[in-house]
Formats: structure tokens, C-alpha cells, sequence
């Protein structure tokens, strides 16, 4: 569990990737604003545990704790595009969730660019739409990410997954406990390399509430948490 304070300095499917760059540019100089209340909501800065609970309770916009490693703390939904939703992290950084899992970043040291899922079986209705965790019974899925490197360069990897859900069971989130399913996601990349994610889903909903892991082998660790939820 991690409490930081406000966002500190530390691609998408079709239809997010022009949003996103569109969102990159325009919504940069409303964060650095102080008017709005997304704007005061990035140049305010409460470095306690206690602050971005507290921040989040105050405010009546979509909101996350977040720790990408290069930065971290509390951040205001900026847009939503279908199950894609827009988070500014400042100093143009943005992160990118597809139906509440991690799926895009800009602004870090290494970006993850793109993120796609895809039915081993082939039967999803809307493949394109498709994501493990919310399927009743999560079967064998393939991952496939894009990414860019510290040197600059673009990388690529598929890996074979598997989602596997435990009982129910509290976790303590910005805005006091919820019942959720830990779950783990195991990824055996096509290099050799094998990771692992943690995601925490609603058992009736399979929303996502929370998630812990690395997007690609010796990727950075990205955690994130939903305190007032956009649904």
C-alpha cells in the first residue's frame, strides 16, 4: 500500500492514440494553471501519507494514486474515450488506462507505447476490445507490448499469460477498504523472461481497483490505485 502526495516530476489502441497526443499538448498548460481545479490539483503538493487521501476526498473528479518509480502521488482524470481513460501526470507525462489496466505512458524514462491483449481461442466477440480480467473465468491470453527504451529505441515483446483470481478479501484504498479479488498475472515472454502482475478486480463488476507490476521484462514498476472512481 503506498500513500504518497500530489504527482512529482519524475502507442494506444485505435481511436487513443490521437486523443492521447492531443491531451499530451493541450491539457500541460492547464495543469501548470492555477484557475482550474484540475490545475490546482497538479501544483499543489502534500508530501504526508495522509495528504492524498485527503486530497482525493476533497475533490469531485476521478482520481488515482499512482507510483511509476520516477514519480508518484495523486491524479485527476483528464478524459475518457470509451473504456480508455486520460491521466496527466505533469511536466507532459500521462498515463493511459483500457478498462482500468495499464495500457500506455508518456513522459517516464521508458514509455510503454502500446498494449494489447488477445483470446488464445480466438472466440472473443470484440477481440479488439478484449482484457483477461474481465472475463468470468480468465482463460490462457496472449499479451503483446511496444515500448521505448532508455536509449531511445522502440522495443517489442508478446508474451503467453494467465490471470488467476483468489476469494474476495478487504483492501485498504485512498478512500477507506473494498471487498476485491487479488489477482495474479503471470507472463512467460517470448525471450526466456517471466513476470508477474498484481491486480485487484471487483467480483461482481471485474473492474480493476488497483494494480501492482512491471509492463515488460526490467521494465520500471508502476502501481496504481483508484480512490474516487469515474464509472
Amino acid at each position: 500500500m503506498f500513500r504518497p502526495g500530489l504527482f512529482r516530476p519524475g502507442l494506444f489502441r485505435p481511436g487513443v492514440r490521437l486523443l492521447g497526443v492531443a491531451l499530451l499538448a493541450g491539457l500541460t498548460g492547464c495543469a501548470n494553471g492555477g484557475a482550474s481545479p484540475l490545475g490546482s490539483a497538479f501544483t499543489a503538493w502534500f508530501p504526508d501519507e495522509s495528504s492524498a487521501s485527503e486530497r482525493a476526498e476533497s475533490l469531485d473528479y476521478a482520481t488515482m494514486v499512482v507510483d511509476t518509480e520516477d514519480r508518484a502521488g495523486l491524479v485527476v482524470q483528464a478524459a475518457l474515450s470509451g473504456p480508455a481513460s486520460y491521466w496527466p501526470t505533469g511536466h507532459q507525462g500521462m498515463l493511459v488506462l483500457y478498462h482500468e489496466g495499464l495500457q500506455a505512458t508518456a513522459g517516464l524514462p521508458q514509455d510503454l507505447l502500446d498494449t494489447r491483449y488477445l483470446p488464445l481461442d480466438g472466440r472473443a466477440t470484440k477481440p479488439e476490445d478484449f482484457v483477461p480480467w474481465r472475463q468470468a473465468t480468465p482463460e490462457p491470453f496472449r499479451l503483446e507490448r511496444h515500448w521505448q527504451a532508455a536509449d531511445g529505441l522502440p522495443r517489442q515483446l508478446a508474451a503467453q499469460g494467465s490471470l488467476t483470481c483468489d476469494a474476495p478479501a478487504l483492501r485498504e484504498l485512498p478512500l477507506g477498504p473494498r471487498s476485491l479479488e487479488p489477482c495474479t498475472m503471470q507472463l512467460a515472454w517470448e525471450d526466456g523472461s517471466h513476470t508477474r502482475t498484481r491486480l485487484w478486480r471487483d467480483a461482481e463488476t471485474r473492474r480493476l481497483w488497483a494494480g501492482d507490476g512491471v509492463a515488460w521484462p526490467d521494465g520500471p514498476r508502476i502501481r496504481w490505485e483508484v480512490a474516487r472512481a469515474w464509472w
